[in-house]
């Protein structure tokens, strides 16, 4: 029997938020007890490795608990862990059907298979802590390293790889790109979980969108590459029309056209668009810019003066062939620099 103390773990997952405790090694389920402050906590399920999972409620009962124990002695931090009780999980699926060419293309019969290979070389790892994998090249598209993980190649490194089948051997996949051989890697594009649905339009995924790579996972959830980019698009809409040039003009005072983004030209930000609204006072050009809203007025915008009126803030300003500019750390604030100018150039008006 295998006793370990752990604490219990915050994780967002594509069902929403969870408890998890991660073990030292594989445990069969059956035989886990877990113990907080000499009460038994009954978890709800267990991942690939028999690793107890427990609801949201439990983890924030954990933590609430944690926090009156820091309380209790005087702000002192003080460790509180769980007992976990398990005997061990053996693994003994031969090593060829998950660590070979071609164990790996007889995984390829849909989701389901694909995830259970890739299971199995977690599970090896986690029962063999002194094995490496074997590195493989799945669809052109994905990365499977030596520690069990998956990494996603970029769309944009793509198209200078030479690729011979569904999966290369990553060294044979080396060889036949070392001319300027250089790939990136990223977390965006994923390989969802069997039964997984694009939480958008609503489509379970199949293996041809692993093999078109346009499976995104983003905060736990799945959606189509084309999906997301297009969510992600109106939420930027939303954000700029409804939720900020809505509460300064009235519709008929201002219209808007979509350009390509202003700062970023690479896939990771080209779906995210910059906006050109035409106001009844002249144009302004907005749009993200890392972590701050790029705000342009443009020329023919009516006359106001930066300096004054932003002089306390300590940002990037600028004005230039007749532009004015500023960058804005928040969405607030980009609407209150906004309605400044607007109150500057015209005094009375309202949209309301």
């Amino acid at each position: 029997m295998n006793i370990e103390r752990k604490r219990i773990e915050r994780l967002s997952t594509g069902n929403g938020v969870i408890g998890h405790i991660t073990l030292s090694k594989l445990a069969i389920p059956e035989t886990v007890t877990v113990t907080l402050l000499g009460e038994q906590l009954v978890p709800i399920s267990f991942n690939s490795y028999g690793h107890p999972n427990f609801t949201e409620e439990q983890e924030r009962l954990f933590t609430f608990k944690h926090e009156e124990l820091i309380r209790q002695n005087g702000g002192q931090y003080i460790p509180l862990e769980a007992e976990i009780a398990y005997e061990e999980s053996s693994f003994d699926i031969p090593r060829n059907v998950f660590d070979t060419v071609d164990g790996i293309k007889s995984s390829l019969k849909d989701i389901s298979t694909l995830n259970e290979m890739l299971q199995n070389r977690r599970i090896f790892l986690k029962a063999h802590e002194d094995c490496k994998l074997n590195e493989f090249i799945l669809f052109g598209n994905f990365l499977l390293d030596q520690f069990g993980q998956v990494w996603s190649i970029e769309k944009s490194a793509k198209g200078n790889l030479t690729f011979t089948s569904d999966v290369d051997d990553y060294k044979t996949f080396a060889t036949n790109n070392t001319d300027g051989f250089k790939m990136t890697l990223g977390g965006e594009y994923a390989i969802p979980p069997e039964k997984a649905f694009c939480h958008c339009c609503g489509k379970v995924f199949t293996l041809d969108d692993v093999k078109n790579n346009s499976c995104v996972s983003i905060d736990g959830k799945y959606y189509h590459d084309s999906c997301w980019r297009n969510y992600r698009k109106l939420i930027e809409v939303d954000k700029f029309t409804r939720r900020m040039m809505d509460l300064l003009y009235k519709n008929t005072d201002y219209s808007f056209e979509l350009l390509p983004n202003g700062y970023c030209h690479q896939d990771c930000c080209s779906h995210i668009p910059w906006f050109l609204f035409h106001t009844i006072h002249g144009d302004i050009i907005m749009g993200w810019r890392k972590r701050v809203i790029s705000i342009e007025w443009q020329e023919n915008y009516k006359p106001f003066d930066m300096n004054d009126l932003f002089a306390t803030e300590n940002v990037t300003k600028w004005e230039k062939a007749g532009k004015r500019g500023i960058h804005a750390w928040s969405e607030e604030k980009a609407y209150e620099y906004l309605q400044s100018v607007l109150h500057t150039v015209n005094p009375g008006y309202s949209r309301w």
